[in-house]
């Protein structure tokens, strides 16, 4: 025990010596190589839009939810997905090819500058793509099985009913999918994670001994035989070592925030530079826990790479010995530090200032109740949309879609099994055979006399009593969806108080293209490129793509910005400091009274929120609820 307390102890002073001696070279390298990743990565996916684009014939530079979906299921779009793989990958093993080299050239007590760094990396660049291609390939190989039965056992017992069904009552087969989904995800990443430990030093071996990628993978291997179990402990310790420092410094600015905010209440300008500074340090915090992790990876994979004794290290580049007491100090370094910590510093300031004016001083966002109050009653139904009046909800958001019938009724799955307990597709009955399902007790007993309600009823209820964002849902029935439903709102006379809203762009766009003058949305959860191109007049969003920089733009285009499905303040009072125009909720009457509780408070106040909510000093009660569409 003693013998191996004092190796350990070696080893960690090694480490940590050749961290001294290397760390601005290191420091610098990482930023370095995150920029230019950054510079060339951005335009690559703007390029393989248009690529997309083009393809498609969509004639907008944007993907969204089923598009992206289809697309990569297509052989066009699986090779763009495999280029974007490769080309990540090949940024990922040339950042860590830098600090690798400059890791190496310091273990052998030498000097490698960052130009010779970068250089020598540049010679090997086509090497390190070919091996980003194969091991990209064998992850797919290793991937796709697991897939396969993860897909089967989706397809087996989950599809029976709408997926609502099983995801709100969780029969027996959701928890059987469930557990054989985690034990097939948990057999994924335990193989990966053997896989990944067996390929460590495949990319040294490419660097300095100019291994091909097929055998820079099965050296590595090799190499391993008798090591494993110290390589095992060492990169066991570094992931423990880096989560705790990760865990202390996210607690550290934290308690830096709470102590620093208060004592600047009294100064809005003092409030801002506060917040910006706090939100300064903490980017500064994670990029510096980010880069100790890479370095001292990089160091660990050579100082077992050099311990093995391996040959042919001439082929990496070291400059002048130097000592372990005279490590290099380059001037240039040092100014490119202060030069880029000052700018970060002003930036932060305008930053600030730009946060305090973005912040509105009179609110404009509106409530819509989603599905009525559906978490007062029965979701869709009349009792829901008679609640949203009565909560105070400015809009009411319903689910229409066609029946065998050609009837409108308002409803969301596609099913009756999760509301009404019964084995009946909405698609292919009529209305004399859903209209007497009970979907109401589910909820409570109290709501036994609900039934699934036509877009006519609901009209006539709202009418001129409260507005209604009608989502149109298409499950395959064919029909004329869109048509109808026009001429049901032009029947009602309610061309003013209604707008439509789809998941579908084509039939949203067919929808524009039927009453051009109406006002109507796109809904999306995910989105890849510029959703403000969309020619709809609102963008109904998941909270997760509700950026402020999002908004800006939606409103630059003059769009609106809809968000779903918020029922929680503290993301409320965000949402709403972002410039949102209206929040998606089950719950309106408390979407009414943050509304309310902002309208007495002033700038500093609400800025004082706003840190609080970003930095989750003020927890929310519960999470962005609904994952799903709305």
């Amino acid at each position: 025990m003693p013998d191996s307390a004092s190796a350990t102890r070696s080893e960690t002073s090694g480490i940590l010596k050749l961290l001294r001696l290397c760390w601005p070279r290191l420091l610098a390298a990482d930023l370095l190589a995150k920029a230019l990743g950054f510079l060339v990565v951005t335009p690559a996916i703007s390029l393989l839009l248009r690529f997309y684009t083009s393809w498609s014939g969509s004639g907008t530079p944007v993907l969204t939810d089923e598009d992206i979906l289809f697309f990569f299921l297509t052989p066009a779009g699986a090779a763009a997905l495999v280029c974007v793989g490769v080309f990540t990958l090949w940024l990922v093993f040339a950042q860590h090819a830098v600090m690798l080299t400059i890791a190496y050239g310091t273990t052998r007590n030498g000097a490698i500058t960052l130009r010779a760094t970068f250089r020598f990396v540049a010679t090997r660049a086509v090497a390190i793509l070919r091996l980003s291609a194969s091991l990209l390939l064998r992850i797919v190989a290793i991937v796709s099985p697991f897939l396969a039965a993860a897909a089967i056992t989706y397809l087996a017992l989950l599809t029976r009913f709408d997926i609502n069904y099983y995801l709100t009552a969780r029969p027996p087969a959701f928890w059987t999918a469930g557990a054989l989904l985690g034990s097939i995800s948990a057999a994924l990443i335990a193989v990966l994670a053997v896989k990944f430990f067996h390929w460590i030093f495949a990319l040294p071996l490419l660097l300095f001994e100019r291994s091909s990628a097929a055998s820079a993978f099965k050296g590595s291997r090799s190499l391993l035989p008798g090591q494993r179990a110290r390589v095992a402990g060492w990169l066991a310790t570094l992931a423990v070592v880096m989560l705790g420092i990760s865990t202390i410094v996210t607690s550290f600015v934290g308690l830096i925030g709470r102590l620093v905010i208060p004592s600047a209440s009294e100064s809005l300008t003092w409030v801002a530079l506060a917040v910006g500074l706090v939100v300064l340090l903490s980017g500064v915090a994670n990029l510096a826990v980010t880069f100790l992790g890479a370095a001292l990876l990089s160091l660990l994979v050579v100082r077992f790479y050099v311990g093995l004794g391996r040959s042919g290290y001439a082929t990496a580049p070291v400059s002048t010995p130097v000592g372990p007491q005279s490590p290099p100090r380059s001037r240039n370094l040092r100014r490119v530090i202060i030069w880029g910590s000052t700018c970060a510093i002003v930036a932060t300031v305008f930053i600030a200032i730009a946060t305090v004016r973005s912040i509105p001083a009179v609110d404009t966002t509106q409530i819509t109740a989603h599905r009525g109050s559906s978490a007062a009653a029965p979701e869709n139904t009349l009792a829901a949309v008679e609640q949203a009046i009565a909560d105070g909800a400015d809009w009411v958001e319903i689910d229409v879609q066609e029946i065998a019938d050609g009837t409108v009724i308002v409803f969301h799955d596609g099913d009756l099994k999760r509301l009404g307990g019964i084995s009946l597709s909405t698609v292919a009955s009529t209305y004399d055979d859903i209209s007497q399902v009970d979907i109401g007790t589910w909820f409570s007993p109290a709501f036994a006399d609900q039934r699934i309600a036509t877009l006519e009823q609901v009209l006539e209820l709202c009418k001129d009593r409260i507005r209604v964002n009608i989502e149109l849902k298409y499950y395959g029935a064919g029909g004329d969806l869109e048509q109808r439903v026009i001429d049901i709102v032009e029947r009602w006379d309610m061309e003013s108080q209604v707008v439509l809203m789809s998941l579908s762009r084509s039939g949203i766009l067919m929808a524009k293209a039927l009453r051009p003058d109406w006002k109507m949305g796109f809904l999306t959860a995910v989105a890849l490129g510029d959703l403000t191109k969309i020619d709809v007049d609102f963008l109904a969003v998941h909270a997760r793509l509700a950026t402020r920089a999002l908004i800006w733009s939606a409103h630059r285009s003059g769009k609106e910005v809809h968000v779903w499905t918020v029922n929680d303040p503290v993301q409320m009072w965000a949402l709403i400091s972002r410039g949102a125009d209206n929040l998606i909720t089950d719950v309106p009457a408390l979407g009414r009274d943050v509304l309310t509780e902002r309208a007495g408070m002033g700038v500093v106040e609400r800025l004082l929120v706003e840190f609080g909510a970003w930095t989750g000093l003020i927890p929310s009660s519960a999470e962005i609820s609904s994952e799903g569409d709305t």
